[in-house]
């Protein structure tokens, strides 16, 4: 298989579900053209061996392989490499930043993130463009459904039909060990940042309670929720000092230094 980008999209706000089809190809057949002026396609190989050639550069798609057809590229073109090829197409929006690399990138954030809910982990789905599928009976179970989904009116319910594709966008992002230790460093910074932030917090002391370099710590929380600790500990503070106002007789000054600004 050949190197794959990766594709980083933003969770915030999620991506949606547009439409499920199945398509067909015979080898010698004709070629399926499609022109991608704003939706992604996840085209899943079910059957047979696909040829698709994106911008000049032609890969081949193995049966149980997945490939995404991108937003911005002119044209693309597939034909059969086999006798029969079956590929399910799932069609689907981005609102969001989204990008695609070399190596895990996160997206920007299209909606501002409140911090009085509860800390999140990655706000960045990370996929591969191309990829071998790890789960492709319980892949293919909600593919068909969204299928079903699309082409049968009457079932067409839009929430169920999203939770469908959430749980398969579930299903195919990427993870490895380092990401997951990412993401719990990411998850441990967020708690002690909101635990403490009536107290003075600078990079010091972030670096001697994790044990980790200052720099290093506004890289995780940046790559994970696209803000530096110093921001993160911002935000967090005026939404506290927000909801005081809203909701208690305290003064401005007091509300100010009970959210930890040590300059009224």
């Amino acid at each position: 298989m050949t190197q794959s980008a990766y594709l980083s999209l933003s969770c915030l706000p999620m991506p949606t579900f547009i439409e499920g089809h199945r398509v067909e190809l015979e080898l010698g057949g004709h070629k399926e053209t499609q022109i991608h002026s704003e939706y992604f396609v996840f085209a899943f190989v079910r059957r047979g061996q696909l040829i698709l050639m994106q911008d000049g550069v032609e890969t081949t798609v193995h049966e149980n392989e997945l490939f995404i057809l991108v937003p911005g590229r002119h044209r693309y073109s597939w034909w059969a490499q086999s006798d029969t090829v079956l590929v399910d197409c799932i069609t689907f929006y981005v609102a969001g930043d989204w990008n695609m690399q070399a190596s895990l990138t996160p997206a920007k954030n299209s909606i501002k993130s409140m911090m009085l809910h509860p800390v999140v982990p990655v706000q960045t789905l990370f996929l591969r463009q191309y990829q071998p599928l790890t789960e492709p009976d319980a892949i293919y179970t909600l593919v068909t459904e969204l299928i079903k989904e699309t082409t049968d009116c009457e079932s067409h319910r839009f929430f169920e039909t999203q939770g469908l594709f959430i749980r398969l966008l579930d299903l195919m992002q990427t993870q490895n060990n380092a990401q997951d230790e990412l993401t719990q460093l990411s998850l441990a910074l967020q708690r002690y940042l909101k635990d403490h932030y009536q107290d003075k917090i600078t990079s010091k002391t972030l670096s001697d309670h994790f044990a980790q370099r200052g720099t290093y710590l506004v890289k995780i929380l940046r790559q994970t929720v696209g803000l530096s600790p110093a921001e993160y500990l911002m935000q967090y503070r005026m939404e506290e000092a927000s909801r005081k106002l809203l909701n208690t007789d305290l003064s401005i000054a007091d509300i100010a230094m009970e959210v930890g600004f040590q300059n009224i």
